[in-house]
């Protein structure tokens, strides 16, 4: 959220989505702190959608948050200028001896086998749904920058991108930057 406003300061977004909203604090947040922007917030459970629509509801922004039932960007009808997504990124067998989840289902934690399966899944969608120009600020798990870089280098090799560290210190956020289209090109 935080690379998201400072992002917001030095440009304006007309269209964001938020990939795997679950209750859709971020989308909330980023409707409340970016007013011209239409924010999309896409989730695969209904379960979480209907948690997002009543906190959409408790901060007066549902004319603002369009909630999208589907997987990843699939919903998403236009090209935005930015993606956000904290997708499930823990590996598969951490969760077999966590003995419990707390309040999050397994959907919401688990990232496949190297924890980055779902969000090399977003990755290949990205191209279709990104403006030129546009942004995708991923938040990864410990120990994953350099496979995620590596991966978005591969599929975007003019873009901008960048490693941002959570408060730890730790590599927490990706963030890649499309370069705007070119004048008098298409």
């Amino acid at each position: 959220m935080e690379k998201t406003l400072e992002l917001a300061q030095n440009r304006t977004f007309s269209a964001i989505v938020e990939v795997g909203t679950g209750c859709g604090a971020i989308a909330v947040s980023l409707a409340l702190n970016l007013p011209q922007a239409r924010i999309y917030a896409t989730d695969i459970s209904s379960s979480a959608l209907r948690v997002a629509l009543s906190n959409c509801r408790r901060h007066g922004v549902t004319d603002r948050v369009r909630l999208l039932a589907g997987d990843m960007l699939d919903p998403l009808a236009e090209p935005v200028d930015l993606i956000v997504a904290n997708l499930p990124y823990v590996r598969e067998s951490a969760l077999s001896w966590t003995s419990t989840l707390g309040f999050e289902p397994r959907l919401a934690l688990d990232g496949g086998a190297d924890g980055l399966e779902k969000i090399r899944r977003l990755c290949l969608q990205v191209s279709d749904k990104l403006r030129p120009g546009g942004h995708l600020l991923l938040e990864i798990g410990e120990g994953q920058g350099r496979a995620v870089t590596t991966f978005l280098r591969g599929l975007f090799p003019s873009a901008r991108i960048e490693l941002a560290p959570d408060l730890g210190g730790i590599d927490r956020v990706v963030s890649l930057a499309l370069p705007p289209r070119r004048k008098g090109g298409s």
